[in-house]
């Protein structure tokens, strides 16, 4: 999309052209003029989608803009951003039916918000456009259009007052029964439970129809609406509410088997009351509550009057020093099972929220990082492998995947802590990572990363293993590699020096000397065949 922004304040401009995430809205172009006279000109030369105009203006005002816009059939979407609140103004621009006014000063929210809508309302008139050029062929694209009526009802872009619905449906031109009513089936399922081998749009499309042909016994997805929201995958599915609960609740276990059978992932499904076409948005939200609130009963076939209703009245505090000790001890098997009997205990009492579950695992990292801290090692570095990233993500999705993640973290921490303890092999490590990378412009912070340990502390280890500072350590390994290439080779001595990491030839002349006790060109007169 192309966005034109006419403004006699450039500044205001260049803010609003600076600091509005365009990208994110799709808007790919952006143009600017700051005179009627000068945008006319820009629009002759490729028509926008969206105008930003002020109002009061020199050479034109922003009224005489629209109108001429109006006037020679450019449709576009047109947003008032103005200092002038006064209502006759406001009334002219909704008069010739622009998108937004917009009060002055910039607020990058509500600007964004109103792009958002615009761009929405856009897209959505841009669809009904193309599904009207086609005539005749209309009845091959009316999935489509129909798939878009419901998920502008499922996210309230369109309003949800029955008057209006029934505007749309019969612009559209879709044959509804509205007087049974719809049931809202909402099938979950977490992001991090699906394979790395899956790409996602491939996974969308899969899902999406085995969703259809589960819950609907077709590949027609016009009542089947995919969507998004924080780490999960949404399938919503509106079926006529004629339809019998045992049979949906039937279909809804055999979508989670095959979910388990064919994706290896983990569906839930919530079946919804049966609830009038204006209240399916309310309803979706209601069962994205019900999603989230389930942390104990995924996998299941859950309705909407199963309430996961915990008694939190009470806070629960991790037994921090009891964990501790067993961290101190080595004892892993112990942790896990202390950790599980806890788990097991607040879900027997039904004290087990998502709440609860949060904090547990924010004490248990916490407890975690702090004895990593005791021990001169670098959490974040320890941690930041792919499958630690993913078993976190997971951690909060149920009681299994907390165990899951907080077994995998308790097995890496005392681990390394042992090997730590075993300097020696710390400090090879590190020295293999010096070899592989003595190229490069390293420093000790670079080196004790590789290891996860603080600086300071690899530093004291290093010196007291090897007898040198890392430093000493990496120049000496540098010369000895530059001493086989002087010899071996006829590269120039200043290449060599760059090549192996040295930022200038004097520096490595003066490091060599002081390693061999001959300069560079010395060495190789001497010792090159």
């Amino acid at each position: 999309m192309k966005c034109l922004m006419i403004d006699d304040d450039i500044p205001t401009i260049e803010v609003m052209r600076d600091f509005i995430n365009w990208s994110s809205l799709g808007i790919e172009a952006i143009l600017t003029a700051h005179n009627i006279a000068d945008a006319k000109l820009l629009m002759e030369a490729g028509k926008p989608d969206i105008i930003i105009c002020d109002i009061e203006m020199p050479k034109g005002s922003g009224l005489d803009m629209i109108k001429w816009v109006r006037d020679n059939h450019h449709d576009c979407a047109f947003i008032f951003f103005t200092c002038h609140e006064n209502f006759e103004f406001a009334s002219t621009a909704i008069s010739y039916n622009t998108d937004a006014y917009l009060i002055k000063p910039f607020d990058k929210s509500k600007v964004e918000a109103a792009l958002a809508k615009t761009i929405n309302t856009l897209r959505a008139k841009n669809r009904l456009q193309v599904y009207s050029q086609f005539g005749a062929s209309w009845l091959k694209n009316k999935s489509f259009v129909e798939q878009s009526f419901w998920r502008e009802i499922l996210f309230a872009q369109i309003s949800p007052r029955i008057d209006l619905i029934h505007g749309e449906i019969q612009k559209r031109d879709l044959s509804l029964e509205l007087e049974h009513g719809y049931i809202l089936v909402l099938t979950s399922i977490g992001k991090s439970d699906i394979e790395d081998s899956w790409n996602e749009s491939t996974f969308i499309y899969a899902f999406s129809n085995l969703t259809s042909e589960t819950m609907l016994d077709n590949l027609h997805l016009s009542h089947v609406i995919n969507y998004q929201q924080d780490d999960r995958y949404y399938m919503a599915t509106i079926i006529s509410g004629i339809s019998s609960l045992e049979e949906i609740a039937t279909r809804c276990r055999q979508q989670i088997r095959y979910c388990r059978d064919y994706f290896q992932c983990t569906a839930t499904c919530y079946i919804s009351k049966k609830v009038s076409i204006d209240l399916l948005n309310a309803t979706r939200t209601i069962l994205e509550v019900m999603d989230r609130n389930n942390i104990i009963h995924k996998g299941n076939v859950h309705c909407q009057e199963d309430r996961f209703d915990y008694e939190t009245n009470e806070s629960y505090t991790l037994d921090v020093n009891g964990f501790e000790s067993l961290f101190i001890e080595g004892e892993k098997v112990q942790i896990v099972n202390k950790l599980k009997k806890d788990l097991e205990s607040l879900t027997k009492s039904n004290k087990l929220d998502a709440n609860i579950l949060h904090s547990i695992k924010q004490d248990f990292m916490q407890l975690v990082y702090s004895i990593l801290y005791k021990n001169k090692i670098l959490a974040h570095k320890l941690f930041s492998d792919h499958i630690s990233g993913i078993l976190l993500q997971k951690s909060e999705h149920s009681v299994m995947d907390m165990m899951k993640w907080a077994a995998f973290v308790t097995n890496k921490t005392i681990d390394y802590i042992r090997e730590v303890k075993q300097s020696e092999s710390v400090v090879e490590k590190a020295k293999t990572f010096i070899h592989n990378n003595y190229h490069l412009e390293l420093n000790r912070e670079d080196v004790a990363a590789s290891v996860y340990l603080s600086p300071d502390y690899l530093a004291k280890m290093f010196k007291n293993k090897t007898g040198l500072s890392m430093k000493d350590y990496l120049n000496e390994h540098r010369i000895l590699i530059a001493k086989e290439r002087l010899i071996q080779g006829n590269e120039s001595i200043g290449t060599i020096a760059v090549e192996i990491g040295f930022d200038s030839i004097s520096y490595f002349s003066t490091v060599f000397k002081k390693i061999t006790g001959e300069t560079p060109n010395a060495f190789r007169t001497k010792h090159k065949p």
